[in-house]
């Protein structure tokens, strides 16, 4: 695992020293290849591609091994799934690649990313990913959203007056305690700078992550602001 809490899986098919092969893969191959044959874009197998995925990150990634002599289950192990990001192709290259977060009981887990890199034919180039494992934590939020403006200024000692503060709920790994929590990610609005008095400096815009079930800051994250 690293500092991230982040467990990461790096796959190349054309890697002929390793002999891992995680099972799903030659499923996932399959999904790819037909829809190449039935002339499907790569964003409408979003959630074909997404199923394949998972056994092979249960088993490389997680470590669910299936049992033997029983059925593999389709449904996702942990309770994960991977939820379609964007497919973006590299012209210079003529490569494509199809990015995923992950979701743990319908919640995003914050910083998981997993891509696969195809070529113009779809055959699968490469795997890349980094995905979290929060389980054993709570998923119901003690904490109400409309008390996190209070509680923030409260913490921080931010005047955010009249601000319409964006709230999301996320897993996400406390690096100081090495531990997973489930948070609010509170998304600090970028203020008009250009209607500020002269005298006064660009105020320090940062996000709140805020412990959904204790309501501690875990963290504040900065943001950029771009002067014009």
């Amino acid at each position: 695992m690293n500092r991230n809490g982040m467990k990461t899986f790096t796959f190349h098919t054309d890697d002929q020293i390793s002999a891992f092969k995680p099972r799903g893969i030659d499923d996932l191959v399959h999904v790819l290849k037909r829809a190449d044959s039935e002339g499907k874009k790569l964003i409408d197998i979003f959630k074909e591609v997404g199923d394949r995925l998972m056994p092979v990150l249960e088993e490389a990634v997680l470590e669910v091994k299936p049992t033997r002599g029983f059925a593999v289950s389709h449904k996702p192990i942990h309770e994960s799934k991977l939820e379609g990001v964007s497919v973006k192709t590299w012209k210079r290259t003529k490569t494509h690649t199809i990015k995923f977060s992950q979701k743990y009981k319908n919640i995003p887990v914050y910083g998981a990313l997993v891509t696969l890199e195809v070529d113009d034919n779809y055959d699968l180039l490469a795997i890349n990913s980094a995905f979290g494992d929060p389980s054993g934590i709570d998923a119901s939020p003690k904490l109400k959203p409309e008390k996190l403006k209070e509680l923030i200024q409260k913490l921080t000692k931010h005047d955010l007056g009249n601000l319409d503060l964006a709230t999301s709920i996320y897993y996400y790994f406390d690096t100081k305690n090495k531990s997973w929590r489930l948070v609010y990610v509170v998304e600090n609005p970028l203020q008009n700078t250009n209607a500020l008095p002269k005298s006064e400096s660009i105020p320090e815009m940062v996000d709140y992550i805020i412990d959904a079930h204790t309501g501690d800051l875990v963290s504040e994250l900065p943001r950029v602001k771009t002067i014009k």
